[in-house]
């Protein structure tokens, strides 16, 4: 029985792998954009389409050895050439596209080849006044819609950052002990819109205290954040500190909020333009 379990198992697993099909990808045309962030494109798409799981994709060093044996000039190759060095490869699908940045907006546009017929599979186009929100949320919504799977929200101006707590003072007159004379643990919470994106909690200890602890976040222009910083053991809410920032600002964009009369929190943020998009998690309470 065990054995034809894993039989099954297996049969399963190759069944799977061979509908996977083989992806090749190729540089897009560029057309006014700085060459280093172009030619991050393939590999950045390829790291989104993986994360849905849709393709198998070809090793991109063997399309590069095939394309300089044929003697073929990239940017002379149609898609009726990027076909055919596609199928030499052994590609199911070619992708491939054009980047333009013109009337200060930045177009991506993502077409996805089938290598038998040599027509267009899907054709899917993202458009932006920030370069920054192109190679992040915008390579993102590209596989989505290569993918066949929902787009998700054009929310206009997405970018990662990574934020920290750099330290908080706590003092006993913002946040009291309990009736036997212990601190309760001092707990920061992030939300967006209402939904729980991060938390940790700070200790018993009371005074100033360095914390060091980052993490990557997404920043969407039409998302609500509040920051807040509470002492679980004492509801009444004067106890309860909220930073809320303006739609698509972070409460990390300025340096130091003030809680209560003498306490205050230090943070800090640093803008991400090569990182790859990756929206936030809910996390449930």
């Amino acid at each position: 029985m065990v054995y034809r379990l894993i039989f099954v198992f297996i049969f399963i697993a190759c069944a799977y792998a061979d509908d996977m099909k083989k992806l090749a990808i190729f540089n897009f045309q560029n057309q006014g954009i700085k060459t280093d962030a172009a030619q991050s494109i393939p590999e950045k798409i390829q790291e989104e389409l993986r994360k849905i799981g849709s393709y198998e994709f070809l090793n991109s060093q063997n399309i590069k050895t095939i394309i300089t044996e044929q003697r073929i000039n990239r940017e002379d190759c149609t898609d009726t050439c990027l076909v055919g060095v596609a199928k030499l490869a052994g590609a199911d699908h070619a992708l491939t596209g054009t980047l333009l940045f013109q009337d200060n907006l930045f177009t991506i546009s993502a077409k996805l080849l089938d290598v038998v017929s040599g027509t267009a599979v899907q054709e899917i186009s993202f458009e932006t006044d920030d370069q920054n929100e192109l190679l992040q949320f915008g390579l993102h919504y590209l596989a989505m819609g290569l993918a066949g799977k929902p787009l998700p929200q054009k929310n206009g101006g997405t970018k990662m950052y990574t934020v920290t707590l750099e330290a908080i003072s706590i003092s006993e007159t913002d946040f009291f002990r309990s009736s036997f004379g212990e601190p309760y643990p001092v707990y920061i919470i992030l939300t967006e819109n209402g939904n729980l994106i991060w938390e940790t909690h700070v200790g018993h200890l009371r005074g100033y205290r360095t914390l060091k602890e980052s993490f990557v976040l997404a920043l969407n222009a039409e998302s609500i954040y509040e920051l807040e910083i509470y002492d679980p053991g004492f509801q009444q809410d004067e106890m309860h500190y909220r930073i809320t920032s303006p739609a698509g600002v972070w409460p990390f964009q300025e340096n130091r909020h003030t809680l209560g009369e003498w306490s205050f929190i230090e943070v800090s943020q640093q803008l991400e333009p090569d990182m790859t998009y990756k929206p936030n998690k809910k996390i449930k309470k």
